[in-house]
Formats: structure tokens, C-alpha cells, sequence
């Protein structure tokens, strides 16, 4: 999934820059239970409206980037899915870039899934416009 100079680059980041994450996390533990002070907006500014495919969101469905389980909520009848980086997934280095992997299969309409019994998943024609939240640039990795 990740080429070499991908992995390089990664590796480099972490180490030339992870001491000021590790400072900016020991900042924000030290402001925890303080009101956030909020910065107005600047004059004149506005937000463009939401893309046609997610005006409507009254039914969203949030799960994780297992394979089996976003074929099931692509599928679900959702009008958006959201594909959850942050707390419906153990942020082993594996399980994110699989995830990743699925998301690339999924925007190109190639994710499929055979269970152990010989259950077929695939996506539906009509499937939820995705969403995909994040991990956050500060959460604390899991090695594995």
C-alpha cells in the first residue's frame, strides 16, 4: 500500500517532529477542564454549502473500515456513511493502512468481501455518499 519512499517519509517525520508533538500533547493535557477560547471568524469570511450528494444526511450511518462492515453500510440504505479512523478502529499500523486499502477499493467501486463460509459481500449499485473521519494528528499510536 505504501511505497518505500512513503515509509521513509513517515519515518522521518516521526523523528524529526515528534518531540514537538509529544510538547504540544503535554500543552494540551495541562489546559484539560479549561473553556477553549474561541477566535471570531474574520470579516467578510463564509463557508461554500455542502456538496449536492450530502445536503441530505437525516439517516448516517458511522462504523468501522473493515471490509465486510462497509459493504454493509454502503449498503445499508444510509444516505452518507462514515468511515471511522478514530474510535471504531484499534490503531495498530496494520488495521489503518488496510483500512486505507479499503477506502481505495471502495471509491473505485472494487470492494468485496468473502467470509470464511463462502459468503459473498459486494456494493450495491446505489450505495451512501462517504465520509471518512480521521485519526487525529495527536492521538497516541498503538505499536504492533
Amino acid at each position: 500500500m505504501l511505497s518505500s519512499e512513503a515509509l521513509a517519509f513517515v519515518d522521518r517525520l516521526q523523528r524529526e517532529l515528534n518531540p514537538e508533538r509529544e510538547r504540544l500533547l503535554a500543552a494540551r493535557e495541562s489546559r484539560r477542564g479549561m473553556r477553549p477560547r474561541l477566535v471570531p471568524a474574520p470579516e467578510g469570511f463564509t463557508v461554500a454549502p455542502a456538496p449536492a450528494d450530502l445536503q441530505d444526511r437525516r439517516t448516517e450511518i458511522t462504523g468501522p473500515v473493515e471490509r465486510k462492515m462497509m459493504i454493509n453500510a454502503f449498503n445499508s440504505g444510509a444516505d452518507v456513511f462514515m468511515a471511522d479512523f478514530e474510535d471504531a478502529l484499534s490503531p495498530t499500523w496494520s488495521a489503518v493502512v488496510q483500512g486505507h486499502a479499503n477506502l481505495k477499493d471502495a471509491v473505485r467501486r472494487k470492494l468485496a468481501f468473502t467470509s470464511p463460509e463462502g459468503k459473498a459481500y459486494k456494493l450495491n449499485d446505489k450505495i451512501a455518499t462517504l465520509l471518512v473521519r480521521p485519526r487525529g494528528l495527536f492521538g497516541r499510536a498503538v505499536s504492533r
